[in-house]
């Protein structure tokens, strides 16, 4: 069982990487949408927040050390760094960029975002 503070460190977790999955989501959809502007200041922020996820996740790693499953997909957020830290060094080529970020980093999010999830989520709805 959860403290109420444990509870909301949770729920906001899982609250902030769906906003992560949707401002992939928009980055994505801008590579073809002109309408969609702001895609490259989307990606900065998502590089932003990882940070704070690091942190987070060590924070869950001391809240659920005997759940094997959960630290065990925390660490594999080291691949989504990995991936992050490509798409880094593609900035200057517009076109790698987009297929690095299409078909690697958004899709290694996502798997890892799934996998997550579906183990917070017991934790946060009643």
């Amino acid at each position: 069982m959860l403290t109420e503070e444990q509870y909301l460190l949770v729920r906001e977790y899982c609250s902030a990487l769906n906003s992560v999955e949707e401002g992939f989501e928009y980055v994505v959809e801008s590579f073809t949408d002109l309408d969609k502007t702001d895609g490259d200041q989307l990606l900065v922020n998502i590089f932003d927040s990882f940070s704070q996820i690091v942190s987070v996740n060590e924070q869950l790693m001391n809240l659920f050390p005997e759940n094997d499953s959960i630290m065990q997909i925390l660490d594999v957020f080291d691949a989504v760094l990995e991936k992050a830290e490509e798409v880094e060094w593609k900035f200057e080529d517009a076109h790698v960029k987009q297929m690095v970020i299409r078909e690697q980093f958004y899709p290694v999010f996502a798997a890892w975002h799934r996998m997550i999830d579906r183990e917070l989520k017991p934790y946060i709805v009643s």
